[in-house]
């Protein structure tokens, strides 16, 4: 006789918590190919996707729409656990709107439960193509604009709250820097940054999932980026303008932090 086992049962589609777009996007063979050359990432610090494709990971999935589309749906369920956390944790007295940048699925869940905030949805068009649907189901489309936009250029204005999901860890820190210069530059006297990321001890010490280490030899391999420290946080903010007000750990499952920030 054979069954599922508990964790093969996620990987079912008709279940509320499946895993099944977030598991088969790290097995596609576009991302797989990349850690073939682990051990050439580590020696060098190159990403290995860069190499392999001639071009960087995101600029690929602007170049092939059903991988894009396979990406978002993965990133929707890998942020559900948090999604569902979120809402409750973030600071938002007194705030009227909040952009999420590069994101959308958080919205979704914090404007239904703050009927009072207004929201930017602020990402590249591949980033944001299936977004409409997603605000649609909760009722929130007519308070959340979607705009497009590149964030290494500029951010929307006119936000008391700037929300940045899975972003950092995708970039080195120049960049980094930049994106959060970007929305210094805009972000009212008052207003707050929240960055929600793993994170990591200063040395492995058996409080986070492997995942979050797995997820860092990703980010090196795929797209270039980096799992980060709390101090290496406070400096990445503190090189952008802003001064780290707090670092809020999120419950199981979710397993992730909230860095709140204010301008400097």
């Amino acid at each position: 006789m054979f069954a599922l086992t508990p964790h093969g049962a996620l990987l079912r589609t008709d279940r509320p918590d499946s895993v099944a777009e977030f598991v088969g996007m790290f097995l596609d063979p576009t991302m797989v190919s990349a850690w073939g050359h682990l051990d050439d990432s580590v020696r060098t610090g190159r990403v290995a996707f860069d190499d392999l494709f001639a071009s960087d990971f995101f600029g690929f999935l602007a170049k092939h729409p059903v991988l894009s589309r396979a990406f978002n749906a993965s990133m929707r369920q890998g942020t559900r656990a948090t999604a569902a956390i979120l809402p409750s944790v973030l600071d938002l007295d007194g705030a009227t709107s909040i952009t999420d940048v590069g994101g959308g699925t958080l919205l979704a869940a914090i404007l239904p439960a703050r009927p009072h905030l207004r929201g930017v949805l602020f990402d590249s068009p591949q980033g944001s193509a299936e977004s409409g649907p997603v605000l649609d189901a909760v009722g929130v489309a007519g308070r959340c604009e979607v705009a497009t936009g590149d964030f290494f250029a500029a951010v929307p204005a006119g936000s008391d709250v700037y929300l940045l999901k899975s972003i950092v860890h995708d970039w080195d820190d120049e960049r980094v820097v930049t994106i959060l210069g970007h929305i210094r530059a805009v972000i009212p006297p008052e207003g707050r940054l929240s960055v929600v990321e793993p994170v990591l001890p200063e040395t492995v010490d058996g409080s986070l999932p492997p995942m979050m280490y797995l997820s860092d030899l990703n980010m090196l391999v795929n797209v270039g980026g980096r799992e980060r420290t709390e101090a290496e946080f406070r400096s990445l903010c503190g090189r952008a303008g802003f001064s780290v007000a707090g670092v809020t750990r999120l419950p199981a499952p979710a397993a992730i932090s909230v860095i709140e920030a204010v301008p400097a």
